[in-house]
């Protein structure tokens, strides 16, 4: 599964999540069996990539190009770094932004 996080500043797994307004780079966490991350790299837009979910911390973030890609969006807590998102998936505690 490849999940985009949007974030001011790229710092890894201590990333933290930001509106894809205010991002400045967006990372991609590939998750692998029992929802580890097998790999993250940054890219400075999503534009044309392929990928499950897109995480944002506001339910009213301009996610259409995210949608027209086929993603699907996850609402997250303000502030949460990569690592807590990830822990949150694990236990199913992100709801769905439709």
């Amino acid at each position: 599964m490849l999940i985009v996080v949007p974030t001011k500043e790229f710092a890894g797994e201590d990333s933290k999540i930001s509106t894809v307004t205010e991002a400045h780079t967006f990372v991609f966490v590939q998750l692998g069996e029992g929802m580890q991350i097998e790999a993250i790299h940054e890219k400075p837009t999503f534009e044309n990539e392929l990928f499950d979910y897109i995480v944002s911390p506001d339910k009213n973030d301009n996610l259409d190009e995210a949608f027209d890609l086929g993603a699907r969006a996850l609402l997250a807590r303000k502030g949460m770094s990569i690592e807590e998102i990830v822990e949150a998936m694990m236990f199913r505690e992100l709801d769905e932004i439709v």
